[in-house]
């Protein structure tokens, strides 16, 4: 038999997806499409000044910026988050959550607890500190390979190495 546990997991990601959702819209949460985009701007000071700009929260969240920015649009319309330009730099929006905002990451995140205590039924808290363990060095290991959004490009470890360095036959 085939090794499924990449199939597993993937199905475990949508199971709880889907469950995360169905909680939140228990709890009348259910138009923040984007609740880990908000638990990231409420971990920053109220200070707007040191709020983060879009790309940052790209780069925190190993998000694509058009993604970042197309959500953030969604949730501005919403009034869970707000746009101030930056008094340094005019050139660049800062992003903060509002009162409304923070007020749905509080349910969301009941909403989460929730949904864990569920998945994690039966478990022994050793069990459970085994499975955060595994996670996280397989989220490590899928780093390494290019699994988050990074500045650099990530060399393909199987690629054949790069030709020598050497002059270039390149007229231009």
């Amino acid at each position: 038999m085939a090794d499924q546990s990449g199939i597993l997991l993937q199905q475990l990601m949508r199971a709880h997806h889907n469950a995360c959702m169905a909680a939140l819209a228990r709890r009348g949460v259910r138009d923040v499409g984007s609740p880990r985009l908000l638990w990231a701007l409420s971990r920053y000071p109220d200070d707007p000044a040191r709020a983060p700009t879009q790309k940052e929260l790209a780069d925190k969240l190993h998000s694509a910026p058009p993604t970042v920015a197309a959500s953030l649009k969604v949730l501005e319309r919403q009034g869970y988050v707000e746009r101030r330009t930056d008094q340094k730099d005019t050139r660049r929006n800062r992003i903060s959550i509002t009162q409304k905002g923070r007020d749905a990451i509080a349910q969301s995140m009941d909403a989460f607890r929730q949904v864990d205590g569920h998945m994690y039924h039966g478990f022994s808290p050793e069990e459970r500190a085994l499975a955060d363990a595994l996670f996280s060095r397989m989220l490590e290991n899928l780093y390494q390979i290019g699994g988050a959004r990074r500045q650099d490009p990530i060399p393909d470890p199987l690629a054949p190495p790069p030709p020598p360095e050497g002059p270039s036959h390149d007229p231009f």
